[in-house]
């Protein structure tokens, strides 16, 4: 699964509050945001989200991994609109 792909989820995810506005914004369903946000916390051993169905919260690890997520989403933009 692509990194970026997950980093993408989470960053969606825990601005839009819920897994729904977030697939909404991508195109795809909320079970896809699910599985990318699990293969994530997977990947990195830690959970950044707590969820349940009828709420969701940003884990301490999730608040400092936002910050750097948001940042670099950022500069790979501005970097994608200084070439184009």
């Amino acid at each position: 699964m692509d990194h970026l792909k997950q980093i993408e989820a989470f960053v969606g995810v825990a601005t839009r509050g819920s897994l729904s506005a977030a697939a909404r914004l991508e195109g795809v369903t909320p079970a896809i945001i699910g599985r990318r946000l699990d293969a994530l916390e997977s990947r990195l051993g830690v959970k950044l989200l707590l969820r349940t169905t009828r709420r969701l919260s940003i884990t301490f690890e999730g608040e400092a991994f936002l910050e750097d997520c948001q940042r670099i989403l950022a500069d790979l933009a501005n970097a994608e609109a200084s070439v184009s």
